[in-house]
């Protein structure tokens, strides 16, 4: 059941910032001897991992060794909760395999299990149209008897962070008031559970804007569990951003780091505690132990394939490790200054410059990762869209035979339908929007990227907000390195001579022809 709602520790800074300091009845804790707990953690991280893996290799050893269809289905739902925290592309492949057997077996319940927990895969991995559609799916059919509780937990675990990670679009609100109706429908099925009744109230607390009472809730919530609680790490992070936003640091780390111990310990790498500790140390003294902490991060999210958090961690990312480079260059310069003057240290200064760079060997490596988590969003949207061209051409495949069955004396009703060729439209309308959402999100500004390279007067303008236009979308495949007319034509459903037309369209009204297709190339790049 841990997914993706930790993200929403992320971004509540900006909900709760304008709080007044929370009175605690904690006293100010000494906080190094808990990082220093952390520090040793975070270099043991690896064997939390492997044990998490290897029960998750062992759940598969026994499904294959299983022939009761029941306990097979309920292994798979065990293994798709073993992946979810730690890699959410395995997590969508056992919940695929799951909901094939279930729906074969006839069990609705487990179909509704697996939809349920690979709309929380889908989430982690950044597919938020299929995270949605899924949730949608179960609740259309409706809700099977022992499926509300955990349905109405992942619906408000995946909306709050909607609404926190969009603050400033348009849906925001739209993603709030669902998450809350989820919040309140959860709350229902919760029976004498007193501390996850707090903690629903708290986020309530949180969304109706009454912070001092959503504080009092968690603190009560935090002191009520342990680490065996899966709410434990959540409610600490949030209270790690409630106290960072009061600007009662001393708090906030202790909250932080509390949340980031429980995390590695349960192999949860869709965690944000340690980034965000990690942040927030960034703007101290500690800028070594931020830099270590975001580095772990930016591991952990290429690693668990958490396109959230990975987008979360590029600027903060580059923010310290800029920081962390300049204060390295002042110190060099001042030990070449002692160099000249203090030539009887000269061992000495030797030896530090070496230490030095080292370090920026090492800063480097992790700035060459950036770099490439930065190209992995590109390779993303381009895989995303092999699918759904490949998901379109097995539906036109379909759409034939069913035509040829038909004919042969099959329902001629069916035969209408497919002959309309509606399937085809609809399967493309939604590989439009997948593809213009997936694009705007990791090219937000695009648009205005696009204009500044045309006249002022031939400019772009979208139909619709988020909406983008043909033209706009060949464009974008050049910049997602897909030259070839004939494939991008396959992709958008038109023909090549109109590819080339768009191109020379868009290259007539360039400020500077010679260069337009080179300069729509660098657009998004660091």
């Amino acid at each position: 059941m841990k997914i993706a709602l930790s993200i929403i520790a992320v971004t509540v800074l900006n909900v709760i910032s304008s709080s007044h300091i929370f009175a605690s009845s904690r006293s100010v804790p000494d906080n190094r001897s808990l990082l220093e707990q952390l520090d040793k953690l975070v270099a043991e991280r690896s064997s939390y991992m492997d044990k998490r893996r290897a029960k998750a290799d062992s759940v598969e050893i026994l499904i294959n060794e299983t022939v009761d269809v029941g306990r097979q289905l309920q292994l798979y739902l065990e293994q798709a909760r073993l992946w979810s925290g730690i890699s959410s592309d395995s997590a969508v492949s056992v919940c695929n395999r799951g909901l094939h057997l279930s729906m074969s077996a006839g069990d609705s319940t487990y179909v509704q299990h697996f939809f349920i927990e690979r709309a929380s895969a889908f989430f982690n991995r950044g597919q938020v149209h299929d995270c949605i559609d899924d949730l949608n799916h179960v609740e259309n059919v409706g809700l099977r008897p022992g499926i509300e509780r955990h349905f109405h937990y992942v619906g408000f675990a995946i909306y709050l962070t909607l609404g926190a990670f969009y603050e400033h679009d348009e849906q925001w609100t739209n993603y709030l008031a669902q998450g809350r109706r989820h919040l309140i429908a959860h709350k229902r099925f919760l029976g004498n559970d007193s501390c996850a009744v707090r903690y629903c109230d708290a986020l309530i607390n949180m969304v109706d804007g009454k912070k001092k009472v959503m504080a009092s809730n968690l603190l009560k919530v935090v002191s009520m569990t342990d680490e065996s609680d899966e709410i434990y790490p959540y409610a600490n992070t949030v209270l790690g951003e409630y106290f960072m936003g009061a600007g009662n640091y001393d708090e906030a780390v202790y909250y932080y780091a509390k949340g980031s111990i429980t995390n590695i310990r349960n192999a949860n790498l869709s965690g944000v505690a340690l980034m965000r500790l990690g942040e927030m140390l960034s703007r101290t003294d500690d800028k070594s132990r931020a830099y270590n902490y975001l580095a772990v991060s930016l591991d952990q999210a290429l690693q668990g394939d958490m396109k959230f958090n990975l987008m979360r961690l590029n600027d903060a990312f580059m923010d310290v490790s800029s920081a962390i480079d300049k204060g390295k260059h002042h110190r060099l310069a001042l030990l070449s200054g002692l160099v000249v003057i203090l030539v009887v240290v000269l061992a000495l200064v030797a030896k530090m410059i070496i230490n030095k760079r080292g370090e920026v060997k090492k800063l480097r490596d992790v700035e060459n990762r950036l770099a490439r988590a930065n190209l992995a969003k590109e390779t993303y949207i381009t895989e995303f869209m092999g699918l759904c061209s490949s998901y379109i051409e097995s539906l036109e495949g379909y759409n034939k035979l069913s035509k040829r069955k038909i004919t042969a004396g099959q329902t001629d009703d069916l035969l209408a339908y497919i002959k309309s060729g509606r399937i085809i439209v609809e399967q493309r309308r939604k590989f439009y929007e997948v593809f213009d959402e997936a694009l705007l999100h990791i090219f937000p500004s695009y648009l205005e990227d696009v204009n500044k390279l045309l006249q002022l007067d031939k400019q772009i303008v979208l139909p619709s907000p988020r909406v983008l236009t043909t033209e706009l979308r060949v464009l974008a495949f050049s910049r997602l390195g897909i030259d070839d007319a004939a494939v991008i034509a396959r992709f958008l459903g038109i023909s090549t001579n109109t590819i080339y037309t768009y191109r020379n369209k868009l290259r007539t009204r360039a400020i500077d022809r010679t260069t337009f297709e080179e300069d729509t190339k660098k657009i998004g790049l660091i």
